[in-house]
């Protein structure tokens, strides 16, 4: 005989199976599984840097666990207590830390430090918390001090442009300009005194012309040699015949010459002959200058304007009188 389920009972059990699948699901999306075997640790932090639930919970780099959820403790967010949930073949020691970090792609997970006690946590105890600082604030206590010797180096260079700007002014700068231009001038001339060092002692250069004539000087003393050595035989000669009585004779000779040249500077010396009165008179000597001076003139004068004291125009052109270089110079 066949029981009969009336409509009402059908209803009641899809509801419940709906209801029953329905937590299944929803733990199942959060990450709990009522079926595992898992515990339950807590941990209380001041900030959990952008932790969020089903994060994974790592031993070693090993993970046995994940984020449950996290929840505020108060008004002000202060303390937040996070659930995890972890195996329960791990034993962890009761002064284990779990540290909230961070890896390079900022996928936060907690990590759990072991401790050296032989005490384990038990489900629903609580273990101690930290958090790593960010890369961020990683990056920033590495750029700190280099920020702040950056603006010292700043600073430093800041006063010198300004030293520099005060030291180097308008004269200052216009002086180095001229300095410089003078330093290029100097160059050019040592450039110019350079190449003509260079043709100096070029093979066709004056200093190779002087050790040509040296060689050929040389040259004419050798193949003149036997009449330098005659030469040396007869000033032996001329010296033996001093050596054997004429050099009394020569210094009579030569103390008569000095008297008359002696007689000939008293002469000079006085005003009676022509060339005495030249010397001693002033008057004269200025009036011979003036003569070779206006000499000197006229001859400059015929170099340049020839024209004035030979006429050979063919077309009957006047020339242009050009001034001679010494009336130019006593001008300026």
């Amino acid at each position: 005989m066949m029981l009969k389920i009336n409509n009402e009972t059908k209803v009641g059990i899809l509801t419940t199976v709906a209801i029953v699948l329905l937590i299944l699901g929803f733990n199942i999306l959060k990450g709990r599984s009522l079926f595992s075997n898992k515990k339950t640790i807590y941990a209380v932090y001041q900030q959990v840097n952008g932790l969020q639930p089903s994060n994974a919970v790592m031993v070693n780099g090993l993970a046995i666990g994940s984020v449950l959820s996290l929840e505020v403790m108060d008004k002000r967010a202060g303390r937040i207590l996070v659930t995890l949930q972890i195996n329960k073949d791990i034993e962890i020691p009761k002064n284990s830390v779990a540290r909230i970090s961070s890896d390079l792609l900022g996928t936060r997970k907690v990590e759990i430090d072991f401790g050296n006690t032989d005490e384990v946590l038990k489900n629903k105890d609580t273990i101690y918390a930290a958090v790593d600082g960010s890369i961020t604030d990683a990056l920033k206590e590495q750029l700190s001090p280099l920020v702040k010797k950056l603006e010292t180096t700043l600073g430093a260079v800041d006063t010198l442009l300004i030293t520099v700007n005060s030291v180097f002014d308008t004269t200052t700068k216009h002086n180095i300009r001229t300095a410089i231009a003078g330093l290029n001038g100097t160059m050019n001339n040592l450039s110019m005194a350079t190449r003509s060092i260079n043709g100096m002692l070029a093979e066709e250069g004056k200093i190779a012309g002087t050790f040509d004539n040296f060689a050929s000087v040389s040259e004419n003393l050798k193949n003149n040699n036997d009449k330098i050595s005659n030469i040396l035989t007869n000033f032996d000669k001329a010296s033996g015949s001093f050596a054997n009585g004429q050099l009394d004779t020569t210094i009579n000779q030569l103390r008569y010459t000095m008297e008359r040249l002696n007689n000939v500077v008293a002469k000079v010396s006085s005003t009676d002959g022509t060339l005495g009165m030249l010397v001693n008179d002033r008057k004269a000597y200025n009036n011979l200058q003036s003569s070779l001076s206006s000499l000197n003139k006229l001859l400059e004068d015929l170099r340049y304007n020839p024209w004035r004291y030979v006429h050979l125009s063919v077309f009957g052109r006047k020339n242009k009188v050009v001034p001679i270089p010494s009336d130019t110079a006593q001008l300026q």
